[in-house]
């Protein structure tokens, strides 16, 4: 009797064993790949956030380019010295990078005023002294050393005071091209004869004054446009009238 139950003790207490047992050969024999299969690569990947080897060996996509903003843009646009740009930069190396850079500086800050500039001027030239003359009905800026290298928005101000007596001059030369008719015999002529000699064009100092005036004043708009410091700023808002050296040196005649 008390060896029966000693027997079926033991009997009971190997029977988890067996279980395990039979539990790991059917894993084995069953559930697992067989000899030389590969295990799914989509588990594997997805266990640890890889991809697949089928995808990971696939060539990646060509990348999209992210759209250029304003700035990059405008930094991509073509050179203002290349003569399509209708400006022609003549000095040395050194002067040229200046004028450019300056003229980038314009285009950067207002588009308008750079275009205004480019249909003014053919030629920026370095020389010793600063204005504005016709060269075979060309337009020159007359840039000399000290105007140009004083700083960048110092350069590109002077350029713009320089457009400006372009612009004016070239209107004044369209304003005497007009050739008054006659008007057909019977009707009447629309000419209106100015009455006030102060409003006629004289080529007297009042009348430099007066486009040296509007010159400047033009000069400081872009200045402020391109962000030039007060100290340029400044001298050019407190100008006296027959102050000239902000713009020009050297030696002029009287006439603009």
């Amino acid at each position: 009797m008390n060896n029966s139950f000693f027997r079926t003790h033991k009997v009971l207490a190997l029977l988890p064993l067996l279980l395990m047992g039979a539990g790991v050969w059917y894993f084995i024999r069953v559930r697992a790949p067989g000899a030389g299969q590969e295990a799914p690569a989509v588990e594997t990947a997805r266990i640890f956030a890889q991809k697949p080897a089928a995808q990971a060996a696939a060539p990646a996509a060509p990348a999209v380019p992210e759209p250029l903003s304003s700035g990059e843009a405008a930094a991509r646009l073509p050179e203002a010295y290349d003569p399509k740009a209708g400006l022609d930069i003549q000095g040395s190396r050194s002067f040229n990078s200046q004028v450019t850079s300056a003229l980038k500086l314009i285009w950067m800050s207002d588009r308008e005023t750079f275009l205004y500039i480019r249909k003014n001027l053919s030629i920026v030239r370095n020389e010793t002294q600063t204005g504005f003359y016709l060269e075979n009905g060309r337009p020159v800026a007359a840039l000399s050393s000290a105007h140009a290298f004083r700083s960048l928005t110092w350069c590109a101000g002077v350029i713009a005071h320089q457009a400006w007596h372009a612009s004016y001059t070239a209107n004044k030369k369209k304003r005497r091209s007009k050739k008054y008719t006659p008007p057909p015999p019977g009707e009447s002529s629309e000419l209106q004869v100015e009455a006030n000699p102060a409003r006629l064009d004289y080529a007297g100092m009042d009348a430099i004054l007066y486009i040296e005036d509007k010159a400047a004043a033009f000069q400081l708009e872009v200045l402020r446009k391109v962000g030039a410091p007060a100290s340029e700023t400044g001298p050019l808002f407190r100008r006296a009238p027959r102050d000239f050296h902000l713009s020009h040196d050297g030696n002029y005649a009287i006439k603009p």
